[in-house]
């Protein structure tokens, strides 16, 4: 029998390949692919997850595929990514019913650059066409609640985006090392250790990573740098900065996070917060605002908990200098607690699941 269920999505990172392979086991679905990500961002494409990439037409930054295609008339269920410069999302929502189509919108919720303004014709337009949708698919509770009150028509759920959680821990559960004989082999030696690990993007704002490496960098504070991009600075000037560059293996990831005691992102705080706090280590962040953009996943920052949300750095750098080992210790617990029972792969692929299956 072939599927009924059509996910289209713009392209597979690596991230979201056991997502999908576990969401198989539950669901029978086909991907299809519309785009290809700009190399400069430094994502990492899976090629775990077997997929059909369509036909795609460029006008300036607005796409279209043909929403009329026999391939994808063929399906009973349409699960596709929000995208505002996808035409062909528009058309879909519009004839879905002459076309006998169920369709739901996989979506952050709001805006990760504008926020949300039910004022704003962008925003109009975005409530209109969700409501349109048989189903919307939240990332986040916390995104869910903020537009819920503009929806009558779809039916709402959320995933609680998420990685491999169980990998992560597996993988952090068979080190064989103490954390101070990773120290060692790596040339570590600061009683405190901060981790960023992420891709070098524009909004993550990292003139504030930059500012706090050199606020610390006459206190006994070392940090761990992964990831790549166009907006990577250099590094090499700051004794307090171990560099490890674009890292995807997972065993040297998960001993890199065992060394830690806090991770830190500035700015744009996604996947980042989920792959920190399933590792044990507290996530900090600043507070959100305009000029601190932060994704759906900063919701998952519990202050005190789980992680820090700082007013500015002198207040992070305070918290960071003065928390004793055993408060230390503590949110390290939580962190694994936090993920185990809301941030679990299994779970995410659950309220997939049952969010379809009740539209």
């Amino acid at each position: 029998m072939e599927p009924k269920v059509l996910i289209i999505q713009p392209f597979i990172p690596h991230y979201r390949a056991d997502f999908f392979i576990e969401l198989s086991k539950k669901i029978t679905f086909d991907i299809v692919t519309i785009n290809k990500p700009d190399l400069s961002e430094g994502f990492k494409l899976s090629k775990k997850v077997i997929h059909k990439n369509i036909k795609t037409y460029n006008i300036g930054r607005l796409k279209f595929f043909n929403p009329f295609s026999k391939y994808i008339l063929k399906y009973e269920t349409i699960i596709i990514s929000w995208s505002p410069n996808w035409i062909s999302m528009y058309i879909l929502l519009l004839f879905k019913k002459i076309l006998s189509l169920k369709i739901v919108i996989w979506t952050h919720g709001i805006s990760i650059k504008r926020d949300f303004d039910s004022k704003t014709i962008r925003d109009l337009i975005k409530i209109f066409f969700f409501n349109r949708a048989d189903g919307i698919c939240f990332y986040t509770n916390s995104g869910l609640k903020e537009l819920k009150s503009f929806l009558s028509r779809p039916k709402l759920f959320y995933i609680n985006n998420t990685l491999n959680v169980e990998k992560i821990q597996s993988i952090k559960s068979s080190l064989n090392s103490t954390p101070d004989q990773l120290k060692n082999k790596y040339g570590i030696n600061a009683s405190r250790t901060i981790i960023y690990c992420a891709r070098f993007i524009e909004h993550r704002r990292v003139d504030i990573l930059v500012d706090f490496i050199e606020t610390m960098i006459t206190n006994d504070v070392d940090f761990i740098i992964i990831g790549g991009g166009q907006y990577k600075p250099d590094f090499t000037k700051y004794s307090n900065v171990n560099d490890f560059g674009k890292l995807y293996d997972e065993n040297t990831k998960s001993e890199l996070y065992s060394i830690a005691d806090f991770s830190f992102q500035p700015a744009w705080s996604g996947l980042s917060v989920v792959e920190s706090i399933a590792n044990g280590i507290p996530y900090t962040t600043l507070k959100k605002s305009k000029q601190v953009m932060q994704c759906v996943e900063y919701s998952y920052i519990k202050n005190g908990i789980n992680g820090f949300i700082a007013e500015d750095l002198f207040e992070l750098k305070k918290i960071i200098l003065n928390i004793d080992d055993k408060e230390l210790n503590k949110m390290k617990n939580n962190c694994i607690d936090f993920s185990i029972r809301e941030l679990s792969l299994i779970n995410m692929v659950n309220r997939f699941k049952i969010g379809i299956s009740n539209i």
